[in-house]
This record gives C-alpha cells, sequence and structure tokens, in this order.
C-alpha cells in the first residue's frame, strides 16, 4: 500500500502568529523574560487587534526614553507621540495599577479625621500632575473608600463621573485636593475646575452626598474653595 504524505501545517505567519508566539513565551518563560519594548507590544495589542505593534512600541520607547517613562506619561503627552484613545486608555492603567498597589494597605487605614490628616496622606502620594485634581470617596466615619483623579473633559462630563463612582462606592461625602507641585496656588477665581467644583458640589447636594472642600496646595501654601463653590 502506497504510503500517503501529510502536508505539514504552515507555520502562522504575520501580527496573529507573532502575538501567539509572544503569549507563549510569556506561558512558558514570563514577561520578565520580555524586553521594554516587547512589553509594551503586548500592552498595546488589545488597543490595535489586527496589526503589527512592535513599531509603535520601539517609537514610544524613543519618545520618552524609557518603559517606567511611557507608562507615567500623562494622556495628552501620548496622544501627541500618535498614541490613539484605545492606546491612551490601555498604556494609563498599569502605572494606575502600580499606585494603587503600593498604597492599598494606606487607604484601608485612613480617617480623614480633619484637614491635616487628608494633607498628610497627600504627602505619601506619588506627585499628581500640575492640572490634576485628586478626589477622596468617603464613608459616614469619614472612612476613606477611595482616592481617584478627576478625569479630563468639560464640567458637565466631569460631574457625572464622579457623582456616578460616588453612587458605585456608596459615599457619603466627597473631598477634593488640587496640587499645584511648586507652584504657588492662583488666585481661587481664575482657577480652571471652579466651574466644575461648583456643579459638582450643587448637584451632590441633590443626591444627599456632601462636598467638603477643594483643597488647592502648592509651594507651601493651602487655599480653601468651599466659600467660592458655595456662592
Amino acid at each position: 500500500m502506497k504510503e500517503t504524505k501529510t502536508a505539514k501545517t504552515p507555520a502562522r505567519v504575520g501580527p496573529g502568529g507573532h502575538r501567539a508566539r509572544m503569549r507563549q513565551r510569556i506561558r512558558m518563560a514570563g514577561a520578565h523574560s520580555l524586553a521594554d519594548y516587547e512589553l509594551l507590544e503586548v500592552l498595546l495589542f488589545a488597543a490595535t487587534p489586527r496589526r503589527d505593534t512592535k513599531p509603535q512600541a520601539k517609537a514610544l520607547l524613543a519618545e520618552f526614553g524609557s518603559l517606567e517613562a511611557v507608562l507615567e506619561a500623562p494622556p495628552a503627552a501620548l496622544r501627541a507621540a500618535g498614541l490613539g484613545p484605545r492606546g491612551v486608555a490601555v498604556i494609563s492603567v498599569p502605572a494606575e495599577v502600580a499606585q494603587r498597589l503600593a498604597h492599598a494597605d494606606l487607604r484601608a487605614q485612613v480617617v480623614f479625621t480633619d484637614m491635616t490628616v487628608l494633607l498628610d496622606y497627600c504627602d505619601r502620594l506619588p506627585a499628581c500632575t500640575p492640572d490634576g485634581m485628586r478626589l477622596f470617596y468617603l464613608d459616614s466615619a469619614r472612612h476613606m473608600l477611595a482616592d481617584e483623579v478627576v478625569p479630563s473633559g468639560p464640567a458637565p462630563a466631569q460631574c457625572r463621573t464622579v457623582l456616578a463612582r460616588a453612587l458605585e462606592l456608596h459615599a457619603v461625602s466627597l473631598l477634593a485636593v488640587r496640587d499645584m507641585g511648586q507652584q504657588a496656588p492662583p488666585p481661587p477665581q481664575s482657577l480652571p475646575e471652579l466651574r466644575f467644583l461648583r456643579m459638582l458640589h450643587a448637584h451632590a447636594r441633590l443626591l444627599g452626598l456632601v462636598f467638603q472642600d477643594c483643597l488647592v496646595r502648592g509651594a507651601g501654601q493651602v487655599v480653601s474653595l468651599r466659600a467660592l463653590m458655595e456662592h
């Protein structure tokens, strides 16, 4: 009987095959075996389903200088480097995960009995971007449920996002901190976020939430915006 030869299945080529090999390598050797650009490649798989992500990963490293700098880059800088909305979302996640892991035990123990405790807690956090605002969600005993950076965008959208998050966490009150770093706080009336803060103060009250205050701090100074929000 004549033996029939079976054709060999060709190895997968193109982006799909490369991704399969990368995933297999992670399973077999661990993610620590990947070079910096390869780690970025894998992260970008989720943002770019059917295209080779290696050129983009290498371009990001060349632009920012290191993997750490890429992962910590603000969204505006990532967009300027050519990353689309999905890519920005994906690249922003690892740094946030690392920050939450590093401070998970700290958050669980914090009770904001007064503003001094709040500012002491902020001193132990990684520096926020100069245009960033941090929102603290508290329960009825002033235990911190979460601390998160307010997403950028129009004031109504920001307000909806924060209030939805507060309801999701069953928060009772809110506190905000705007960290200016080494810059002195500007005149309160000129703060860009004032419209958002007033809107949040008003709408929180309608939902039975208390927006306690927003502190603007920088260069050793702390300014309370509570009175401005109420007018």
